[in-house]
């Protein structure tokens, strides 16, 4: 389950990473990608429910779910709303908490970007200047996902008006957040060391709210699966195999 902005096919890295030692199913949530964008409907219960589909047309009664950032928290209030059906869980660079800095650029990126481009060009350099440092395959991957071509420009995928309303009701995620005790399932935190989004005290208040939990953090920024896609699909293959 991918973050805010985002899209199913943010994951191909890890997936490449993945090397087929696990089966992988990625969707676009609501509001992104190719899936539907509705007017309402942002709730974390929806993500659930929409997840919960999935997991029934792709006859997955019990998977280890991996959530990266908005992805984490709805598999979060997956996992609560419906313990049954989450065999393990993976959270990925998220918590109840999120950083000032984390914070505001999620804001930035969601709401204030220019709504069209006249050329690849142009986006492209958007995307340089605004995510700094990654390999050309990871900007190809974005512009290849994130956008789509529109009267001859290029617009994107995920819905402006979905990602305000979901960004705007973040207070409405802490009653899951309060209820992450009740998780009993294995959980997997994993935290980049240079996360401007999830600060190591959260990650560590985590581990005492949980109640089977272990730590993982490694030298990346927010976006964990595209600065260390082989670590972490490493270690997430290895939590698989402890968990059974």
């Amino acid at each position: 389950m991918h973050g805010i902005g985002n899209y199913g096919r943010y994951w191909d890295f890890f997936a490449d990473a993945m090397d087929g030692r696990l089966h992988l199913v990625a969707p676009d949530a609501r509001g992104h990608g190719d899936s539907l964008k509705p007017d309402t409907g942002y709730a974390p219960a929806e993500f659930a429910a929409d997840a919960v589909a999935v997991m029934d047309g792709m006859q997955m009664p019990r998977p280890l779910v991996v959530g990266h950032s908005m992805g984490g928290f709805h598999a979060a209030a997956l996992t609560i709303a419906h313990p049954e059906r989450v065999r393990a869980l993976v959270l990925v660079d998220v918590g109840p908490r999120v950083e000032g800095e984390g914070r505001a650029r999620a804001r930035r990126l969601s709401l204030e970007r220019p709504d069209r481009f006249a050329d690849e060009a142009s986006a492209l350099a958007y995307l340089r200047e605004t995510s700094p440092d990654y390999s050309d395959e990871v900007y190809a991957n974005r512009m290849r996902w994130v956008f789509e071509r529109d009267d001859g420009g290029l617009v994107w995928r995920s819905s402006k008006p979905a990602l305000a309303t979901i960004l705007n009701s973040r207070r409405d995620g802490q009653p899951v957040w309060d209820r992450l005790g009740e998780i009993a399932c294995p959980v997997l935190v994993v935290r980049g060391t240079r996360s401007q989004t999830f600060g190591k005290a959260t990650a560590r208040e985590m581990l005492t709210t949980l109640r089977d939990a272990r730590l993982v953090e490694l030298d990346a920024r927010h976006n964990v699966p595209l600065d260390r896609p082989r670590e972490l699909a490493d270690a997430v293959v290895r939590f698989a195999r402890e968990v059974g």
